[in-house]
């Protein structure tokens, strides 16, 4: 099953083991930018004492964030993850006993039962899915989850922070350039619907507690450029499966992985920043 947004483009990557060893690889890496906090401290200590508490994350995944968030509260808090597809949810009987699991187009109205329940709602690795037709009607869909109170929490890549950089400034890094032209080209309107005033929260109702950038440490470069191999070589697997003289295509691309590998390995990189951005619900929490 492929995610689609609102304008019908694809999910570019895939939901098989191999996306899944990328997913949780990046969530590894965004784990240590974040000094191994999952939620910010400021909405984790809001919530923290309620004596019930509601967690949905959104775009799931491997539901590793979600997992790894039962071990920080206690039993009765109740976690649900939701994706597009199931592929890459672990089977139940390995689940915590409080992290449910559904499957779930978040472009779509949820069902009653989750409509404000929940505490936090989270967000992380949806950018490529979003443009400035679709991102407002994502986010008026998702605060429909939100208690008055209630903190969304989005963490992503921004595609503005993209750059190409080499410890030897005289090293000749083509691909790596050309993945920054991609990675730039892929939402060629974000200025328009990302701010750092949060704007687009605020669009949607949500008054704006934070806007954090997020800065790429070097000792996790080859961590971040590991990610990118893997994530070409998953849109080389597409291309292979979804087109039609797919070989004619792909030994193309196949050699400039080749070639990204090798500028990688003589010290080129992607520069990149992330954003946390924080909204909270109208109302007193209740």
């Amino acid at each position: 099953m492929t995610e689609t947004s609102l304008d019908g483009s694809p999910y570019i990557f895939g939901h098989d083991y191999r996306s899944s060893i990328r997913l949780n690889y990046q969530h590894m890496l965004i784990k240590k930018l974040c000094d191994e906090q999952l939620l910010s401290p400021n909405v984790h200590q809001s919530i923290a004492s309620r004596s019930s508490i509601r967690i949905a994350d959104i775009a799931t995944g491997t539901a590793l964030w979600l997992t790894e968030l039962s071990d920080v509260f206690p039993a009765h808090a109740e976690l649900h993850g939701f994706d597009i597809s199931s592929n890459q949810y672990p089977p139940q009987e390995w689940l915590p006993k409080n992290v449910f699991l559904h499957e779930h187009d978040a472009f779509k109205p949820f069902a009653p039962e989750y409509l404000g329940s929940f505490d936090v709602v989270n967000l992380r690795f949806f950018i490529t899915l979003l443009n400035k037709e679709n991102i407002q009607p994502l986010l008026s869909n998702l605060i429909t989850l939100l208690k008055p109170g209630g903190f969304l929490q989005w963490l992503d890549f921004d595609p503005r922070s993209a750059g190409a950089i080499a410890i030897d400034p005289n090293l000749p890094m083509p691909r790596t350039q050309s993945v920054v032209t991609m990675i730039r080209k892929a939402q060629p309107d974000v200025n328009l619907w990302i701010l750092h005033d949060a704007e687009p929260f605020e669009a949607a109702g949500l008054d704006t507690t934070a806007y954090k950038s997020i800065h790429l440490r070097n000792y996790l470069r080859p961590v971040w450029n590991h990610c990118h191999i893997m994530g070409m070589k998953e849109l080389a697997r597409r291309l292979s499966r979804d087109t039609t003289g797919g070989s004619d295509k792909l030994s193309p691309l196949l050699q400039q992985i080749k070639e990204l590998e090798a500028e990688f390995a003589q010290g080129a990189s992607i520069d990149a920043q992330w954003f946390m951005m924080i909204g909270r619900m109208p109302g007193a929490p209740r």
